[in-house]
């Protein structure tokens, strides 16, 4: 029994470390190299940095923790309320082909929100707290202001969530489809086809982890090792899913975007049985203009 905890908490490990650099790696490429001109690829690439910060802090534990395990998950949790305003916006900005600079979107007001709560919580701990030791979270039976607020945040983030895909899902259903356009592939296909992909994508790995993680921890029932490193392991397979099928949409997209450069007409020069005048014309409505010309010179004081 213990050889196979070990062998699941090891599993555990390299799943969280490899999942981390992919995504770490995939959001260096898609901000640094893969680029638009509208910038919707910078929040595409702070989707998946998100994503590698929590592969990442699978590598904690209470012996390599800079913190206390509770203390630090707790301060990383308010971080994760920018994943889905993330996604709505990049879809939003995406399908309506917005250019203007984001800045700091109302979307993103939860998050600071929840944060400067978080923060506050702790700073009180640490000056009205005698013995230094409730911080930590050590004693979880004993109702203190940070447990209720480790306790009220995960129910938060699930329902930020599923409102979120909720949005993203009805917004998704109003784009026109193909078939308005004769089953003609076009830019905007694709786009929307990716878009929903990523949606989709992320919507699944959101319910396996409410069922295998968030679920068990409100009954009360502690998340086995085999379950975190399931979920996990879903999501390394779907970023692993999202990059190949992302390439397969600009290999697409590119091939597109020369195919409709050749089908674009040239312009060539009217030949001159379509011109309005000819050429004799032409010549001698320019020496009437000559003629005036030197007229007006002559008769000039």
């Amino acid at each position: 029994m213990n050889e196979f905890s070990e062998f699941f908490s090891e599993s555990y490990w390299w799943l969280s470390l490899l999942g981390g650099i992919h995504c770490l790696g995939l959001g260096l490429y898609i901000r640094y190299i893969y680029s638009e001109k509208n910038g919707n690829h910078k929040i595409l690439a702070n989707i998946f940095s998100l994503m590698a910060l929590y592969f990442f802090t699978g590598l904690l534990t209470s012996n390599n923790a800079p913190a206390p395990i509770h203390l630090v998950f707790t301060l990383i949790i308010p971080v994760y309320f920018l994943v889905m305003p993330l996604l709505y916006l990049y879809c939003d900005r995406s399908l309506n082909d917005i250019e203007q600079a984001i800045g700091f979107s109302r979307h993103f007001y939860p998050a600071l929100f929840i944060a400067v709560l978080v923060i506050i919580a702790i700073v009180y701990r640490l000056l009205f707290d005698n013995h230094g030791t409730g911080i930590g979270l050590s004693q979880p039976t004993e109702a203190t202001d940070l447990s209720l607020l480790a306790m009220l945040l995960p129910a938060l983030l699930f329902i930020q969530t599923g409102l979120y895909f909720y949005y993203i899902i009805k917004m998704l259903s109003r784009y026109p489809g193909r078939a308005s356009r004769l089953h003609q592939d076009s830019l905007k296909d694709i786009k929307f086809r990716w878009l929903l992909v990523l949606t989709l994508a992320l919507m699944s790995n959101w319910l396996i982890r409410a069922v295998l993680i968030i679920l068990p921890f409100y009954l009360g029932d502690q998340a086995i090792m085999v379950n975190q490193a399931t979920t996990r392991l879903t999501m390394l397979l779907t970023v692993y899913i999202l990059a190949i099928y992302g390439l397969n949409q600009i290999t697409r997209a590119a091939y597109l975007r020369g195919k409709l450069a050749q089908q674009q007409p040239q312009r060539k020069p009217m030949p001159a049985s379509q011109q309005l005048l000819s050429s004799e014309e032409i010549a001698y409505l320019h020496q009437l203009m000559q003629e005036e010309k030197q007229n007006k010179d002559l008769n000039r004081p």
